[in-house]
Order: structure tokens, then C-alpha cells, then sequence
């Protein structure tokens, strides 16, 4: 019998009714060698903080690229997210990508990288952020000095801006401890870089996002993300900044919300989020 006909929604997107608000990662921990030594602690921190510090029930998904199966057993078993996704490792642009095409266009979507802390009530406060401002492509809760040094051109131009020296010296080290780069060094790489402050109708937030932890509409993100897929790994993460900032306004909490941990929690990292966690409980 000849086929009849065409499906209708064959070339439309068949994208998830989750809630308003989801909470993603994507994960990757092949093995407990070498790097990868004590990143299972990193990586358990990451989800658990994510999803208890949110302050409030959101869905939760999580897309793991080729990971060994102790720890898939692991998120599936004990921590239980409402979608879990296991794939062969795709890549993190094609997994991200992946994961805000899967949702409503408008669906207030957090990305996360699998080795950021998510300190308690991180995620109203980019919320805020995201439907105060204009036009805004993405927000994060980690200012680093790096990221103005690109993605930062279209987003100034459209807001009033304030130049100056603004994050602490403490946060600077801790992210120059994270990529096992010496305290002096990165101080030194980023002597000359401004800090840019903008405010629009009374709020203020820093002029500049992070790819490793961010929120925003997911129709917008998916669009962006597609723009720049890459298969295997990402050797710069400089074009999904510099198109996020082409799409629209981003943005960082004045207050650091997350950080980036490395491969390895350290004492130093580890009394911090005792610290934090107790003032909640």
C-alpha cells in the first residue's frame, strides 16, 4: 500500500511541557582516574546544590555524556532527577544545545556545567535580573573578571554603564584556584580589565554572563546554541558569548550566586560551603 500523505508535525519541534521554570546540567565522568580522580564528589555537589539550593520545587535534567556506570547508577538511583538522559559523549554544545531545544520557547531554563556550586537562593536572583532588564539573552550568578574581556560590546551600548573595580579580590583568587592557574598570574592577565556595572530603571548587575552557569529563555538559548554547535570538545566558549551578547543584554548578579569548583572540592572551598549551607539550616 502506497503511502499517503505526509505527517503534519514531521518538521515541527515537539518540544516538553515541563513547569515554567527547568534546572539542566550536563555531566560527564568516565572514569575515577587521574583528572577525574576526585570529581565524583565535585560533580554530586554540583547536582545536589543546584537542585536543594534553588529554593523551590523545579524540574530537574540531567544529560550525562558517556559516563561510567557507577556514576550513572548514582544520579539515577540516589538523586533521582525528573529526566535523565543517557547519551554517548556528544560533546557539551551539542548536549546544551540538545537540551534547551527540548523545552517551550519561553521556559525560564538554567544551564549548569558539572563542576559549579550553587550557593542557597541562587536562582531568584537572576531571575530578578532576567525580567527587570531588557532584552536579556542570559544571566549568571558568577562575576569573573575574564569575562569582560569579550561578548560584552552589543550589551554595553544598549544599557547606561559604570566602569570601575567591583568584584572582590577573594572571588578572583578562588576562580584562579578553580582552573589551577597561580593567584598572581591571573591577577596580573587581567590588571588592566574594567569591570562594567550596568543599570537600567533603578537595578543594577554586572555587563557580562558566564557560559558555565547561566539562566534564560529557552527559545532564545537553543537558537544560540545551534549557531555555535560543536561536535566533541569546545576549544573556546568566546562564540556562544559573543553570539549571546549579539541576541541580547547579558548579565551577572552583583553577588556571587555560583562558582566553579575545578576537579577537586579543597579545604578552603569545602569550609566555604559548610558556611554557607549552616547559615540556611
Amino acid at each position: 500500500m502506497a503511502r499517503i500523505g505526509r505527517n503534519p508535525n514531521s518538521t515541527k519541534p515537539a518540544p516538553m511541557r515541563v513547569g515554567d521554570i527547568v534546572l539542566t546540567c550536563v555531566t560527564h565522568l568516565p572514569d575515577f582516574k587521574g583528572y577525574h580522580a576526585k570529581r565524583f564528589e565535585v560533580v554530586q555537589k554540583c547536582l545536589t546544590s543546584m537542585r536543594d539550593n534553588a529554593g523551590g520545587a523545579y524540574t530537574v535534567i540531567i544529560w550525562d555524556n558517556g559516563s561510567c556506570e557507577d556514576f550513572r547508577a548514582w544520579v539515577e538511583n540516589e538523586y533521582k532527577p525528573d529526566i535523565f538522559i543517557r547519551s554517548g559523549n556528544v560533546g557539551k554544545s551539542v548536549a546544551r544545545a540538545a537540551l534547551f531545544g527540548m523545552l517551550e520557547p519561553d521556559t525560564i531554563v538554567n544551564y549548569s556545567d558539572d563542576d559549579i556550586y550553587h550557593y542557597p537562593n541562587w536562582l531568584m536572583p537572576q531571575i530578578e535580573l532576567l525580567k527587570h532588564f531588557p532584552d536579556v539573552s542570559c544571566v549568571t550568578g558568577y562575576p569573573v573578571r575574564t569575562q569582560f574581556l569579550r561578548g560584552v560590546e552589543n550589551t554595553i551600548k544598549r544599557l547606561k554603564t559604570i566602569y570601575g573595580r567591583f568584584i572582590p579580590q577573594e572571588w578572583e583568587d578562588d576562580y584562579a584556584v578553580s582552573v589551577q592557574m597561580n593567584k598572581d598570574d591571573h591577577t596580573a592577565f587581567v590588571v588592566n580589565t574594567k569591570d562594567i556595572m550596568v543599570e537600567y530603571n533603578g537595578m543594577k548587575a554586572f555587563g557580562t554572563s558566564h557560559h558555565c552557569q547561566h539562566i534564560g529563555r529557552a527559545g532564545l538559548l537553543a537558537a544560540v546554541a545551534r549557531s555555535v554547535m560543536m561536535y566533541g570538545s569546545i576549544p573556546t566558549e568566546s562564540p556562544y558569548d559573543i553570539a549571546l551578547d549579539k541576541m541580547g543584554n547579558r548579565l551577572a548578579t552583583l553577588h556571587r550566586y555560583t562558582r566553579h569548583m575545578g576537579n577537586v572540592i579543597d579545604d578552603n572551598l569545602r569550609r566555604d560551603i559548610l558556611k554557607a549551607e549552616k547559615v540556611t539550616k
